[in-house]
C-alpha cells in the first residue's frame, strides 16, 4: 500500500511539474509573441523566480563571459533583486564601480537592502528607464543585461542609450535563456544590437543559454 501511495504521489508531482513547464514555456511564450515579441519586467513579487539557488547555479558561467576586470566601471541594466549584482561587484574590487539601473522602484529597494546587508560600497543603484540612463557619455567600460532586453518595448532605443554611455571600444554583453518566456533567438538579439551600432565580438553557449558580446564601434 505504501509503495502504491508513493507512486501516486510521484505521478501527481510529475503532472504538476509538467503543467508548470507547459504554462511557463509554451503559454507565456505565445503571449509574449502575441505582444509583438516582448513582455513586461518581472514583477517584484516574483523576484524569487530570477534569484534562486538553482538558477544561480546553472547561470554561473554568465559573468565569466562578461569578462569583468578589477577597477572597471560596469553598468548592469535590469538587475532585479541582484542575482548577478553581488558577484559582479566583488569581481570589480574596491577600486571599481557597478552601476545598477532598474525601472522598478520595488526591485531597486530590494537590491539596496541586500547591498547594505552585504556591506558592499562599490554599488550605485538608480531607478531609471533604459532609454534615459543616469550616466554621462563614454563613461562605462562594459555593460551587461541578463534576460532583460526582450522585456524592454523598444530594444534598439535602449541599446542606443547603452551605446552612448559606453567608452569607445567598450563591451556590451547580452545573455538570454530559453526558460525565459520572452526568449529571443540569437539572430534577433544580433539584429537589435547591430541596428544600435554594435558589432559582434564573441558568442558563447547554446540555444538553452547563450551570451553574445558586442563592441562599440569607433
Amino acid at each position: 500500500m505504501k509503495i502504491k501511495k508513493s507512486c501516486r504521489v510521484g505521478r501527481v508531482f510529475l503532472i504538476v511539474i509538467g503543467v508548470f513547464l507547459f504554462v511557463w514555456l509554451v503559454v507565456l511564450k505565445l503571449i509574449a509573441k502575441f505582444m509583438d515579441g516582448y513582455g513586461a519586467p518581472c514583477p517584484a513579487s516574483l523576484a524569487w523566480v530570477v534569484n534562486n539557488p538553482i538558477r544561480r547555479w546553472y547561470m554561473r558561467p554568465v559573468l565569466d563571459r562578461v569578462g569583468i576586470s578589477p577597477g572597471e566601471t560596469v553598468l548592469e541594466v535590469g538587475p532585479g533583486p541582484g542575482a548577478f549584482t553581488f558577484d559582479a561587484a566583488r569581481r570589480l574590487g574596491p577600486t571599481g564601480q557597478l552601476v545598477a539601473v532598474d525601472i522598478q522602484p520595488e526591485m531597486i529597494a530590494k537590491l539596496e537592502h541586500r547591498v547594505d546587508e552585504a556591506g558592499l560600497t562599490n554599488v550605485a543603484t538608480h531607478v531609471a528607464s533604459a532609454y534615459d540612463l543616469p550616466l554621462p557619455d563614454d563613461s562605462v567600460d562594459r555593460a551587461f543585461l541578463v534576460t532583460v532586453l526582450p522585456e524592454i518595448p523598444d530594444q534598439i532605443r535602449a541599446l542606443q542609450e547603452i551605446y552612448r554611455v559606453l567608452k569607445p571600444g567598450g563591451l556590451l554583453s547580452v545573455t538570454e535563456e530559453f526558460m525565459d518566456p520572452d526568449y529571443p533567438r540569437r539572430q534577433t538579439t544580433i539584429r537589435w544590437a547591430e541596428a544600435a551600432g554594435f558589432e559582434v565580438e564573441a558568442r558563447y553557449g547554446s540555444w538553452a543559454i547563450y551570451t553574445l558580446n558586442f563592441k562599440k564601434r569607433g
